[in-house]
């Protein structure tokens, strides 16, 4: 009577690289060690997250204050140096004589290479 072999593939722990013994379909040598790996990646998305949303605030804030002051212009430069990053939106859509239209919450703005304009708040109904 003829037995098959099976060659068992030794597999790694996903944390630490040590040997996962058990189960085959096992991914970690311990619940601490999934643990940390599961930690470790919602902390990267946390991470992620919460520069976004920080990020935002910041132009929300310097765009209000461009509001505050009744300024509906200014160079693309200035406001980066003064911590605006233009990449963080919450709306674009192509505008009026093919104009880009950017939205940072209820604050929207047109913009072009060197500068931003037609900045003003959007009324409660519009979207």
């Amino acid at each position: 009577m003829a037995y098959k072999t099976r060659i068992e593939e030794e597999t790694t722990c996903l944390e630490c690289g040590g040997a996962v013994t058990g189960r085959k379909d096992k991914h970690f040598c311990s619940p601490s060690c999934k643990n940390r790996y599961h930690n470790r990646l919602q902390r990267q998305r946390r991470d992620i997250r919460l520069e976004t949303i920080t990020a935002l605030s910041r132009n929300y804030e310097i765009l209000e204050a461009l509001l505050k002051e009744k300024v509906s212009s200014m160079p693309l430069p200035d406001l980066v140096r003064i911590g605006f990053k233009p990449d963080y939106v919450t709306g674009h859509r192509k505008g009026l004589y093919r104009h880009e239209e950017f939205s940072c919450f209820d604050i929207r703005y047109y913009r072009s290479s060197t500068k931003i304009f037609n900045v003003r708040r959007t009324a409660s109904g519009e979207r």
